[in-house]
């Protein structure tokens, strides 16, 4: 009988959609990221704790490779699809985030093993989350004994004076660290070999390519071709810690798949983290992307990394009522625009973290659960409704603290609205902007909107804002007809089992 039932049920449930559908693989657009600073995660193996302290901001606190298969359910559990790590390359004396390189081909013992990171990411391949590894191409770790056995290979030791020359910015030692010399084509085949060698190992998706800037277009015009022949489908991600989309914009040009937006940082946080931000300033940090940048959409977005002041603080000195209300805000921003997001570890949660190390603190991922299921709620979004991820956005109005938007994509459109002020606010949408006889379905919290005359009416509580999905508003028969049916298919099945339960009866007495 239950064989029956299900055969009876079948055709219904695939017509609401109950059952999950294939999809193709996902663009890197189309990717929500977890960025992950290894050593400030979670302790999986104490037998690697080598000089830990976490009384010191500076040392090694034990977070390890093992550490974060343990969490790899944790971040899909999430919503999140690939992880980026800090490198893991075996590092300098006090090298614990990674990023001053001794050896590249080995994994630094205070993560784990080789045999470890493979496990990770087959780990993580099982879950269908990819992984990106942190690559520095611009320099090795302090004191490194390569510079006196091959001088070549590296720049002449000064400083950087003049950070508004760009031969300063590109060739001179960032932070005392030894340059690498990129014009040598020994150091260019170098530095693909390595790139070539770890996605060889482990199978990783791709690379976030450290200080981009701070190495000459020339060895990237090389590099990324180089790379790419052996392996077509690696991921890009090219760090160009600047403010300016026109910078941005150039560096797109070299043919990363994708480059860190950085403008896009500075005008949400200059907005989101304090009270009543600006409408205009916010579609100026959308419009100054699209402008200056043909690959807009393809860029990482951000409101939190480990080189800057964490944004519930940025919040808390910026004078806000309520940080972790603002945080809500700019994370939805974050998702609902244009660009893949990237959140940092602890976003979710709301950690507070000053300038370098502060901002670097142990993961906890008990201290707030309704952020974590309000991130996980952003995921299902952006997941569910493909129009956020690769839709063209464009303007529906705005006052001076409330914008409204639409993503539209061949098959959807989405709608979205941030307000920024205080106070309660309600915006009239022309009909001709979104269509006649349409509706507004909120997806955040419920909120149904219908047309009203000639225009739509979205009202949003002051600091707020909600995702929409267009809708035909007509009424759905076959819907109407598919419910009608549930009925009597119902109540068949109660007679049918109360026979089978007095026929019981009958038969014990």
């Amino acid at each position: 009988m239950r064989r029956g039932v299900m055969l009876l049920f079948l055709p219904l449930l695939l017509s609401f959609g109950l059952f999950p559908q294939t999809s193709e693989a996902a663009n890197w657009e189309k990717e929500r990221m977890y960025f992950i600073m290894v050593d400030r995660f979670e302790n999986g193996k104490t037998s690697n704790d080598i000089d830990v302290n976490k009384d010191d901001p500076k040392a090694y606190h034990g977070g390890d490779l093992a550490g974060v298969t343990k969490r790899l359910d944790y971040i899909k559990d999430e919503g999140f699809t690939s992880i980026w790590l800090t490198p893991v390359f075996k590092n300098r004396p006090n090298g614990y985030h990674g990023y001053w390189t001794e050896d590249y081909y080995e994994i630094d013992p205070h993560f784990g093993t080789k045999e470890e990171f493979k496990t990770l990411v087959d780990e993580a391949h099982e879950r269908d989350i990819k992984v990106v590894l942190d690559l520095v191409v611009n320099h090795l770790g302090p004191n490194h004994p390569l510079v006196e056995k091959k001088p070549d290979w590296f720049h002449e030791e000064q400083p950087i004076m003049n950070w508004n020359n760009q031969v300063e910015v590109e060739n001179n030692w960032l932070f005392d660290l030894p340059d690498f010399n990129t014009e040598n084509p020994e150091v260019v085949d170098y530095l693909v070999d390595v790139a070539n060698y770890w996605v060889d190992e482990t199978g990783i998706d791709g690379y976030r390519l450290d200080t981009v800037r701070h190495v000459p277009p020339a060895f990237w015009k090389k590099f990324i071709p180089a790379v790419k022949e052996k392996h077509p489908d690696l991921f890009l991600l090219g760090e160009v810690f600047d403010g300016d989309p026109r910078k941005i914009a150039t560096y797109s040009e070299l043919g990363f798949d994708s480059v860190t937006n950085f403008p896009f940082y500075y005008g949400i946080k200059d907005q989101f983290a304090r009270k009543n931000g600006s409408a205009e300033e916010l579609d100026s940090v959308y419009n100054r992307d699209i402008t200056f940048n043909p690959k807009a959409m393809s860029l990482a977005t951000f409101i939190d990394n480990h080189d800057l002041k964490r944004f519930i603080t940025e919040a808390k000195i910026g004078g806000t009522s309520d940080e972790e209300r603002q945080l809500r805000l700019a994370l939805f921003a974050l998702y609902a625009a244009p660009g893949m997001p990237v959140v940092y570890q602890g976003t979710e949660v709301a950690m507070p973290g000053g300038e370098d190390p502060g901002n670097r603190m142990m993961m906890e991922f008990d201290k707030n659960e309704k952020m974590q299921e309000y991130v996980k709620t952003l995921n299902q979004m952006r997941q569910d409704y493909p129009a956020f991820a690769t839709g063209k956005q464009r303007l529906l109005g705005k006052t001076d603290h409330m914008a409204v938007y639409a993503r539209e994509s061949k098959n959807q459109t989405a709608i979205y609205a941030i307000n920024l002020g205080e106070k309660k606010t309600t915006m009239r949408i022309k009909a001709s902007e979104i269509g006649d006889d349409q509706r507004l379905r909120g997806l955040l919290f419920s909120d149904l909107v219908r047309q009203d005359g000639d225009a739509y009416e979205i009202t949003l509580d002051g600091s707020s804002a909600n995702g929409y999905i267009l809708e035909d508003s007509q009424v759905n028969w076959w819907s109407l007809v598919a419910i009608g049916s549930i009925a009597p298919i119902l109540a068949l099945i109660l007679l049918l089992v109360h026979r089978r339960r007095v026929n019981r009866s009958n038969e014990k007495q």
